[in-house]
Formats: structure tokens, sequence, C-alpha cells
């Protein structure tokens, strides 16, 4: 959340009139945040169910049109619960998620090649071309976006290394700035041709570390637990797990 709040509040992503941004407090102390920025579901931090609870009903009181409830498991399935009794709607998970955080940065060995910042205009087409990839693979989900657009961001802000080997690209890491102290590394993109042969962990570590020089005190970043292979390339770089976190969609 504070990654997105970040980007509108720089000019580095467009905001909307629809957007979101909640405290949750109770005797004056925040509990919890949220954010909707249609058209993605909205957003949940950790929060007693409670708390989850009274968020779905000043929601559902305003007309708040949601797609869907992501974020920390105990969380959503409490907003989720609330939600469907008083909207009359269903809930069905598309991902169940996990949120790592680094606790010791190790550098990996064995995987050939360098790594480079991605640059514009040269990198564009190759960086917004994996974005939609992974999009389509790991998050079909989510809301497709200009990715073109989305890739000169990102490539602007800094926060796109692409690792080669033998002349050309194999695998890209982005990290997001620093926000709040935290920084978050995604999306993490090797071609099928190119797996199993660490190029992913590889450029993740270079993300990872690009992050820390860059003053996040804090790198975090989400897997989805139906793909075992990158739980274990970010444990093998120094990731722990934080906390569980799933995407439900409202029908």
């Amino acid at each position: 959340m504070a990654d997105v709040a970040e980007r509108i509040a720089a000019g580095a992503q467009p905001g909307s009139g629809d957007d979101l941004f909640i405290s949750v407090e109770e005797e004056a102390v925040v509990v919890g945040v949220a954010m909707h920025t249609p058209p993605h579901p909205l957003f949940l931090s950790r929060m007693p169910a409670a708390a989850a609870d009274e968020l779905a009903r000043v929601l559902a009181r305003g007309e708040r049109r949601l797609p869907g409830v992501s974020g920390a498991k105990d969380s959503t399935s409490a907003f989720a619960s609330a939600w469907c009794q008083l909207t009359g709607r269903r809930s069905r998970l598309v991902a169940a998620l996990r949120l790592y955080r680094l606790q010791s940065l190790s550098a990996p060995e064995g995987a050939s090649g360098h790594p480079a910042g991605a640059r514009a205009p040269q990198d564009t087409e190759l960086v917004s071309r994996w974005m939609r990839e992974f999009h389509d693979e790991a998050t079909p989900q989510a809301p497709a976006q200009d990715w073109r657009l989305v890739a000169s961001r990102r490539i602007a802000a800094g926060g796109v290394r692409v690792w080669w080997d033998g002349g050309q690209p194999v695998a890209m890491a982005c990290s997001s700035q620093t926000a709040a102290a935290v920084a978050r590394v995604g999306p993490v993109y090797t071609p099928p041709e190119f797996r199993r042969r660490g190029y992913g962990t590889a450029v993740t570590a270079v993300a990872t570390k690009a992050a820390l020089l860059a003053g996040a005190r804090d790198v975090v970043l989400y897997t989805d637990l139906a793909n075992p292979t990158s739980n274990s390339i970010y444990l093998a770089i120094g990731f722990r797990p934080d906390h569980d976190a799933q995407e439900l969609h409202f029908a």
C-alpha cells in the first residue's frame, strides 16, 4: 500500500477519484489499513476480525463495488464472510499467497552470465512483453494493464534488472522504490526456455541488493503457494515467511 500511495503522490502512477485509502481505528489507535484502486480488489493489511467486519459494513452501506479482496489471510477471510452476508455475493479463492521478508541476503552461485539495469528505449519492448507473459501465467485473474506504459515507468524509476547470458536476456526482476522504508520485489520472470538454470535466483538477488542500497530497511515479496519453485528460490537467498495471504473474488 505504501508503494502505491508513494507512486501516486509522486506522479509516477495516475490516481483516480475512485481510489480509496482507509485507516481503521479503535480508541484513536490504528488497528488496520485498506486500499481500493479500481479495477483491482480491495487490499487489506493484517487487522482484527472485528475491524475487518466493521470495514465491510461501512463499505456495503456506501454501496462500494468490489471485485474481490486480497491481503492477509485472516483479515480477508473475516472481511469476505461479512461482505457476503451483507451483499448476498459469494467468495471464491483465486490465489493462496505468502509474504516473505528478507532476513539476510545471500548471494547465489552457479548462474552464468551477468546482470544489467534495464534502459529505455532499447529494453522497453522486452520488459513490457515479459510483464505481460508474467501476468498471463502467474496472475491471470488480475486486471490487464498497458504493459508498455508500466514498463516505461518502472525502467525510468531504475527498478528493473535483467540477467544476460550468451548475449541474450534470460530473466528479469523488478523492485519498487522505497516507501516507508520498505521495498517490494516483483514481478520476477524467467521465460520457460531459460528456467532451471539459476537465472531467476540470481536476478532476484540483484534486485534485492539494489533495493537495500536505495535505502530500504525491509524488502518483501509475494509468492504463489502453488509454485514451490519460486518459494525455494526466495528461501535460498535469505527471504523468510512473514505471513500468509490470499486473493478472493466475489461473484
